[in-house]
């Protein structure tokens, strides 16, 4: 996660990320135009990616396993639409993160 953070990747693949909300710091970065604003929820060990395209994911550690746990969300004209999205932000994600837990 710390890896991850330090990062800010402003992409994953074609996957283009518009903000970042970082619930450890208890900040949203905006990634066009840098500024930053106060998250008021409680803090926590998540990362959580705003997309271009309206999609989104986050990560987060387990609280019970020794692994990283990552959320998705799309939406889509239908189902198919909505699954390729899925499909493609998926594996742009997981070629990044990949990385961290690897090195």
């Amino acid at each position: 996660m710390d890896e991850l953070r330090k990062a800010r990747h402003s992409s994953f693949g074609t996957s283009v990320v518009s903000a970042i909300r970082d619930y450890a710091k208890g900040e949203r970065y905006d990634i066009k135009s840098g500024s930053v604003e106060k998250l008021t929820l409680p803090e926590s060990d998540v990362l959580y990616y705003e997309m271009e395209d309206g999609s989104w994911f986050c990560v987060r550690p387990s609280g019970t396993e020794p692994k990283i746990k990552i959320y998705y969300g799309v939406t889509g004209t239908g189902l198919h639409n909505a699954q390729g999205k899925l499909d493609t932000l998926r594996e742009n994600v997981l070629t990044v993160v990949k990385k961290f837990l690897y090195e």
